[in-house]
């Protein structure tokens, strides 16, 4: 057997274990590097720097099992060397990032099979790791440089290299400012175990602050040693100075080690209890390996603590996607900050840390195509074919959307994908999936389900078309989810299907599901297109997919069922179009299922939703141009009144008058005798008003800029104060308004009030 890594400190260590799993004497082990040239023995260790120039002293078939720990490094040309010359029975890679920041494919190099893949929350919950509590501490320096604070991309200096020079310096005195140093120290004396003695890992952003600060520790008290500080900075790539170091902080001569990179990987020391971060977080990846240095279980080790000093960056945005994953969604992202634990871990961040991070989320463009390519390029390469939407469902439901949504459809998605991955004229035969080319009328329906039914807000038209065209079903165990390539043939005969069978089918698989034969009878007019305005109409392809027949039920309409089963890449990407929309659905009702934010009529509390979205969910008979529902619109077929308000940001003067109630101003030119107040006000003292009026309300935060989408914060359960009043237009002249406040059905939480306002709750 051969084992191969980078550091020798990593090689001994996996030895003393390998001994104990062999159950075979010291003769049978042999070290293999600088220092030792032990490759003649049965189980052999090597660092990948001495095999590689040692590769004459073995054959190809030399070694039955190979194992390479630190896999991701595998497309560099040292263990290329190593992989092309030997031929084993096993070949083995070991890596806790897969995915590399230069994109290189290292799947290929393992043929492709994945023997075992588990991600850091999934490996916390399951106590394979040291469970860690994580502080995100606000750093000390306020005025962060601009090639590094929100809202700039730049991380460049745009100077001359002599102010650039003298910028740098100014810098690095800021970093080592004694008074910033004290403020670390004040910091990890706050967030330390008393009762442990500190063993920590202090990840800095440059070398000549790490030494610097190394040097500045030694000169201040360790309150909880009873003495100075002992650290040392090793920013050298020296083996013997690493592995000194490392010996003495295991020993505990050793408080800290400051170092830069040098110890992201490659090396194992399972008694660190601290890591402590003076530098942005430029990589997820970065950040989950400096993490991962403190999560190796040891004995008497309970929990590993975790300071990260967090500025005004850019890239803050990136801790809650290292910590929870999900990073498709700003407002998932958003709400995972919430989230105050992972499995046994925790996860906490003071105030002005939180702001910081919530401000780089507010300004990140997670739908930035350099973002989403490299996802999918990452996929496919661990895939080794194109990867569909219910792939990416199992890593990250959050991206689908998002993926399909930067083009008119997943499909045009990937083609443009697979034309930047692919050499003009060449073909992928690694692919099992041909693209054809696809007709307008495809690529309309393809935009619509896209548009509208991707996200699962709701499943009517996705069990419509589910049964219609046969498209399995996904199971509700969203995890255990088989998704073959080509899974679908399109409809081998027609079928049909009528509102009562759709109600029924509703009631037993989304049985959450808001059930009316007016909704019902909507999802059929919007996979017929008579829903849609003329303008979306021809969007979608101008051609139904599904038809009326005599008997009052509904079936696929001839051009699709003939698409469906002609046109293998149009049947595949609609039919994963669907799928993964069902699996949306019914991720969203049981997200409610197990929160105490429920529904109303579809509409989820807390959720983002476009005004096309709440035409919809509102189940009226038609789309509405949107200019026309401005800030409201009164429907009473449905008996429904959806308000729209652009906190603090419109001619009105709509604002919270506390957590559960809003002053609402009506539009310009209405009284008391408009129909909507009217219809408001027709019974509204009596306690069943709610049941004849469905008011749901939804805000467009203060800050958003570059969304146009509205958080749904509940419907009305009553309406007072309402009076007559007037507003003044640009030209100083009044207009009559109706202002009246609304009494939501429940309070909004404060972390929802304070994301749309700007403000604590009142």
């Amino acid at each position: 057997m051969l084992y191969v890594a980078q550091q020798q400190q990593i090689l001994t260590k996996s030895m003393e274990s390998y001994q104990k799993v062999l159950g075979c004497g010291k003769e049978d082990l042999g070290l293999l590097t600088g220092n030792s040239k032990q490759g003649d023995r049965k189980y052999v260790f090597a660092t990948v720097q001495t095999l590689a120039t040692s590769l004459d002293q073995f054959t190809p078939d030399s070694f039955d099992y190979i194992l390479i720990d630190e896999a991701h490094h595998s497309a560099a040309d040292s263990y290329r060397q190593v992989l092309d010359h030997f031929k084993p029975n096993f070949l083995l890679g070991m890596t806790a990032t897969p995915e590399r920041t230069d994109n290189a494919d290292i799947f290929n190099l393992f043929g492709n099979n994945i023997a075992y893949n588990i991600r850091l929350q999934q490996a916390l919950q399951e106590d394979m790791l040291c469970p860690f509590h994580y502080y995100g501490v606000h750093e000390y320096i306020k005025d962060i440089p601009n090639q590094y604070a929100v809202g700039q991309v730049n991380e460049r200096f745009d100077v001359t290299k002599e102010d650039k020079h003298e910028a740098l310096n100014a810098w690095i005195q800021r970093l080592i400012d004694p008074q910033r140093v004290q403020y670390i120290i004040d910091m990890l004396q706050s967030h330390e175990d008393l009762s442990v003695p500190v063993c920590g890992l202090v990840f800095c952003s440059r070398q000549e602050e790490a030494s610097k600060l190394s040097v500045l520790f030694n000169a201040r008290y360790n309150q909880q040693a009873e003495r100075p500080y002992r650290t040392v900075a090793v920013t050298s790539d020296n083996a013997s100075d690493r592995d000194q170091s490392i010996k003495l902080l295991e020993q505990g001569r050793l408080d800290y080690i400051f170092t830069v990179d040098l110890f992201n990987e490659g090396v194992d020391i399972p008694c660190l209890n601290q890591i402590v971060m003076l530098r942005q977080t430029k990589s997820s990846i970065i950040f989950t390996q400096q993490l991962g240095r403190g999560l190796r279980k040891a004995p008497n080790k309970d929990s590993v603590t975790v300071i990260d000093f967090i500025g005004n960056y850019a890239n803050n945005y990136l801790i809650p996607i290292a910590l929870y994953g999900n990073s498709g969604d700003r407002d998932v992202v958003r709400k995972n900050l919430q989230q105050q634990s992972i499995g046994l871990s925790s996860v906490s961040f003071d105030q002005i840390a939180e702001q910081h991070v919530l401000d780089s989320i507010d300004s990140a463009d997670l739908s930035a195509m350099q973002l989403l390519a490299k996802q999918y390029r990452q996929l496919r390469n661990e895939l080794k074919r194109i990867p569909m939407l219910m792939d990416f469902v199992k890593i990250d439901a959050s991206l689908t959307y998002t993926l399909a949504n930067k083009k008119d459809s997943y499909l045009e998605f990937v083609r443009s994908r697979e034309r930047s991955l692919s050499p003009a004229g060449s073909a992928d035969k690694t692919n099992p999936i041909t693209l054809h080319p696809t007709d307008s009328r495809e690529n309309g329906a393809l935009k619509m389900v896209t548009a509208t039914l991707l996200r699962g807000l709701r499943p009517h038209e996705l069990v419509i078309l589910a049964y219609l065209c046969a498209i399995p079903t996904p199971k509700p165990e969203v995890s255990t989810i088989e998704h073959e390539i080509l899974p679908y043939e399109g409809p081998q005969t027609p079928v049909t299907m009528n509102i009562e069978e759709l109600k029924a089918t509703l009631a037993s698989s989304f049985p959450q599901s808001y059930i009316s034969n007016k909704q019902c009878s909507q999802a059929f007019h919007v996979l017929d297109l008579t829903y849609f305005t003329a303008k979306n109409q021809e969007r979608f392809g101008g051609a139904p997919l599904i038809q009326k027949t005599k008997d009052d039920s509904w079936t696929l309409t001839d051009w699709l069922s003939k698409a469906l089963r002609s046109n293998p890449t149009f049947a595949t990407f609609f039919a994963d179009t669907v799928q993964t929309g069902l699996v949306n659905c019914r991720r969203r009702y049981q997200q409610t299922d197990n929160s105490d934010n429920g529904q109303n009529r579809g509409f989820i509390y807390g959720e983002k939703y476009s005004i096309f979205d709440i035409m919809l969910l509102c189940g009226w008979e038609n789309e509405q141009v949107p200019q026309n529902v401005g800030g409201y619109r009164l429907d009473t077929d449905t008996n429904s009144l959806p308000i729209l308000i652009k906190y603090e940001n419109s001619q009105y003067g709509d604002r919270f008058l506390s957590t559960g109630e809003i002053e609402w101003f009506s539009k310009n030119q209405r009284t008391l005798k408009s129909n909507e107040y009217l219809w408001l006000l027709d019974n509204a003292e009596s306690e069943n008003w709610p049941d004849a009026h469905f008011v749901p309300i939804f805000i467009r935060r203060k800050q958003e800029q570059r969304e146009t989408t509205y958080y749904y914060v509940g419907k009305a359960d009553a309406i007072s104060n309402v009076h007559p009043d007037h507003n003044l237009d640009d030209n100083g002249k009044e207009l009559n308004v109706v202002i009246s406040t609304l009494h939501l059905d429940k309070p909004v939480d404060p972390q929802l009030f304070h994301h749309l306002t700007g403000r604590s709750a009142l």
